[in-house]
């Protein structure tokens, strides 16, 4: 209907409701996001998007085959990160990312060079393209649970404020795993080999397609982010930043932070702040409905629940 249509980023959800994992739902999110192409943005060159992907269970089966071939043990549960790095300070990111992890009792199991196709990019996407790995974390202790998920947000944050410029984490958790970048709909699994492997298998599938207005599109800006991915701009998003940035020191003595730790990270879009800000009511025990409402009711956006969730078939 004319009157109720508005204009807005591609955004939506698929699952399995009894989550039972398979790659059919991998291509159906594929699919659907597909069909949002015209909710995107196409650079100058004709062929750079504006940032297309998708936030997902992690595909333990296809995680486990990896690790056995590569002679890599991972425990019943471990940690998943997937950074965009600087070529050039790479080895930098990836000192940072040990010595945070072994500071909070974890174990930096390995490291895996995410496989990508970069010839299918447009020249503004491959001009800024960054390095893209994975690394997997096992808990010295053994941790599982909402015990594991807090000590990777910890053992995240304090990367963050070590990592060199330019490094970004698009996701570091033991239930989910972002996939985006500066690509189209069409572009993202011919990008990423993975989503095109019949063994990569998930039980849900959060996609978005973005259409950049008020930021400069980045890889690191791309959606979904690692708990949200948000329709639409947030016209009080200066008021919230600084209502945030003024419950810094409480929350930082709440969650176990060093001083040196910023909770909304800098220079990033309305969206990205709402997704430190979600994931900080999160962390302080909130239910995601609550915590999707934060400081404001009329923030509305998609978002993975931190807790409970249906157990795959095995």
């Amino acid at each position: 209907m004319p009157d109720v249509d508005h204009d807005a980023c591609g955004v939506g959800f698929v699952a399995q409701v009894d989550g039972r994992a398979s790659h059919q739902i991998v291509e159906r999110g594929l699919e659907a996001l597909l069909r949002l192409a015209h909710r995107g943005g196409m650079d100058a060159d004709g062929r750079s998007g504006d940032g297309a992907g998708l936030l997902l269970p992690i595909p333990e089966a296809f995680c486990r085959a990896w690790a056995g071939n590569a002679g890599l043990e991972l425990p019943p549960t471990f940690g998943l990160g997937m950074a965009f790095l600087r070529p050039e300070a790479a080895e930098k990111a990836r000192r940072c990312i040990e010595h945070a992890a072994a500071a909070h009792g974890l174990q930096c199991v390995g490291f895996r060079p995410v496989p990508t196709d970069e010839s299918i990019l447009g020249p503004r996407a491959r001009d800024t393209l960054p390095l893209i790995e994975q690394f997997f974390l096992a808990a010295l202790d053994g941790s599982s649970g909402d015990e594991l998920e807090m000590r990777l947000f910890r053992m995240r944050k304090q990367a963050e404020a070590l990592f060199p410029p330019g490094a970004y984490f698009c996701s570091l958790s033991s239930r989910s795993v972002v996939y985006k970048g500066l690509v189209t709909p069409d572009q993202l699994p011919a990008f990423y080999l993975d989503l095109s492997n019949p063994g990569f298998q998930c039980w849900f599938a959060i996609f978005h397609q973005r259409y950049s207005t008020n930021t400069q599109p980045s890889w690191a800006l791309a959606q979904p982010f690692r708990f949200a991915a948000h329709n639409g701009e947030i016209n009080t998003i200066s008021a919230n930043r600084r209502w945030m940035r003024a419950r810094e020191r409480e929350w930082r003595r709440r969650l176990e932070l060093s001083e040196q730790v910023r909770l909304l990270e800098p220079g990033v879009s309305d969206s990205a702040s709402l997704d430190n800000a979600l994931e900080l009511y999160l962390r302080q025990g909130l239910p995601a409905a609550a915590a999707a409402k934060g400081p404001s009711p009329t923030l509305a956006c998609t978002a993975l629940p931190a807790g409970d969730r249906p157990s795959p078939s095995r």
